[in-house]
This record gives C-alpha cells, sequence and structure tokens, in this order.
C-alpha cells in the first residue's frame, strides 16, 4: 500500500502523406482495415497530428470515473469524475465504496496536487508548483522519473514542441507507427520517450493513438499509458469541398502502468462532454486545490521523503 500511495502522487496535425487518417484531418471512416504495404510518414507529420488533436480538445470532462488500483494481488476500485482544460488544468476525484478510501488528483497553470486516503494507510496530501517540480526541487517520493502531465498526455490535450530531435519508425507487422525522443527528468536521468500509432484508420473504439512509454537509457521501460478505447467528437459539420467530417478522438478507456513497481491504474471514463465552454466559477471550484478538513497539505519542494 505504501508504493500504491506515492505512485500516485505522480499522476498528477499536418497533412500527413501515406496514411488516410492523418491525411483526412481525422475525418470518419469506417472502411475494413487495410492488410497491403504501411507507408513511410515523418516525425514531422506525427507531431503535427498529436498538435492537431490537442488544439481541437479545449476541453474534456467525465462524469463517471471508475479507477482500479492494482499492486501485486491488492486491488481497489474508486469512483468519482474527471475534467481536464487546456492548458494543464487537471482533476480526478473519486471515492471508495464499503472499504473507504479517497483519492484527489489535480494540476492547474501554477501547481499540482495529490491527496489520497487509502484504508491501511495514513492519509497524505501533497502538492508542488510546476516551477519547482520542473527545475529539480519538487522531489517525488522515490525519485520516480516521471512528470505531473502524464495523464493530460494520455488524455490527447498535450502540446508538443516541434523543434525537439523526433524520430519516426515503422513497423510493419503491428501496422504501427513510433514516434521517439529523448528527455531527461527533473532529477537529471536521461529517459527516451515513445509515442505509438495505429498505422490504419482507427474506427471507434479503436484508438488512434495506441501507447505512450516511457524508457531508461538502457532501453528497460519505465512505464506505459495505453489507450485501450476511444470515441470520436464531431467538430462540425462536413468540409464543403472535400465533405469530410472533422472530429476529434478522446480516450474512455486508460491503462497506466508502473512496471518495477507491478502497480497499475486502470481508468474507464464515461458520460464525456467535449469543449464544454466552463465558466469562471467552474474552472475555479474544479481547478484550485481543494481544503480538505484535517489534512496538511505538504510543500514537495520543502520536505523529503525518508528513504524506502
Amino acid at each position: 500500500m505504501r508504493t500504491l500511495g506515492l505512485l500516485l502522487v505522480t499522476l498528477v496535425v499536418t497533412q500527413a502523406v501515406g496514411c488516410t487518417w492523418m491525411r483526412d484531418q481525422f475525418g470518419m471512416h469506417n472502411s475494413p482495415r487495410p492488410t497491403g504495404e504501411v507507408k513511410a510518414v515523418t516525425a514531422e507529420q506525427l507531431v503535427g497530428y498529436l498538435n492537431t488533436q490537442a488544439s481541437r480538445l479545449n476541453s474534456l470532462t467525465y462524469g463517471e470515473a471508475r479507477l482500479v488500483a492494482r499492486e501485486g494481488l491488492l486491488s481497489y476500485t474508486l469512483r468519482g469524475n474527471l475534467a481536464a482544460s487546456q492548458p494543464r488544468n487537471f482533476r480526478m476525484a473519486c471515492q471508495g465504496g464499503a472499504m473507504g478510501g479517497k483519492v484527489d488528483l489535480g494540476s492547474n497553470p501554477e501547481q499540482f496536487w495529490m491527496y489520497m486516503e487509502a484504508p491501511t494507510t495514513r492519509p497524505m496530501f501533497v502538492f508542488a508548483s510546476h516551477r519547482d517540480f520542473e527545475e529539480g526541487r519538487a522531489k517525488l517520493p522515490g525519485n520516480i522519473p516521471f512528470e505531473p502531465d502524464w495523464v493530460m498526455q494520455a488524455l490527447g490535450m498535450t502540446q508538443f514542441n516541434p523543434a525537439l530531435d523526433y524520430k519516426a519508425t515503422v513497423h510493419e507487422r503491428d501496422r504501427t507507427f513510433m514516434l521517439s525522443w529523448s528527455a531527461t527528468t527533473p532529477s537529471g536521468q536521461t529517459i527516451r520517450k515513445e509515442i505509438v500509432f495505429d498505422a490504419d484508420d482507427a474506427a471507434d473504439p479503436r484508438p488512434q493513438v495506441k501507447k505512450h512509454i516511457v524508457r531508461d537509457n538502457r532501453g528497460k521501460v519505465i512505464c506505459t499509458a495505453e489507450i485501450k478505447s476511444a470515441r470520436s467528437y464531431q467538430l462540425g459539420p462536413p468540409d464543403p469541398q472535400t465533405n469530410r467530417v472533422p472530429i476529434v478522438k478522446y480516450p474512455t478507456h486508460i491503462v497506466l502502468r508502473w512496471e518495477e513497481q507491478k502497480f497499475e491504474m486502470d481508468l474507464t471514463l464515461d458520460s464525456a462532454q467535449v469543449n464544454q465552454q466552463l465558466s469562471e466559477e467552474q474552472l475555479r471550484r474544479l481547478f484550485n486545490r481543494p481544503n480538505i478538513p484535517g489534512a496538511t497539505p505538504i510543500d514537495l519542494a520543502r520536505y523529503e521523503f525518508p528513504a524506502r
């Protein structure tokens, strides 16, 4: 359970040639899955797709979120809701049933936070500014090479810097594209990030972006975010020139895994509202760090967790 608590802290398109889902800019298709040659794609095209996706997904709220956390033989289920909006607003609040438990994970442009209350552990409430985290002053427990924006990336709401040294790879056997690049964690560890795409048109409920992977400098998988299913949302009427219907995909089932810790969070997301206009009051209520009676928040930039 201690590992479970520590890991929960961390949670806080240009036109392409050779793949119709990119060329048609998210156009709706229900054609049979192709079996022919997977044509090459460039890193610029894949980054462009991700950035167009993010630009079209301004806000995303789920009225029902089911979280199953698993660590070895232990698992428990929480239920609640999840909301996210550009550029860095995120909130997931879930509670357990008869077994108890509560999780409140959130982020806004200034900071991120996490509150966890589990049946067999003492409540924990921590927070940090994004600046302190990015500059290495806010230390996550166990120095896990991770970042609070991970969930936003899995939701498809992250803009990627086009100037980075990306590499695009085609995997014929799996019929996938892979976008990869090197990065450095705030603790100074070199890692490799990868995003796996379906190379073919992904009709619902198949996701177009299939998986996000983080590897260490030896290639060993550290953690993954796998999008198990997704749905399409129509953004407007068909284009009069091309008759293509503009859509954006949003996930409905995500599984986050940490390999070394043998821990995973399985998120089933229902009752979605896409690009809902949130009022100033809703933004404050959703994305301000909450006041939780009896809980004192700890600034991760000014606290050191004991060695495990």
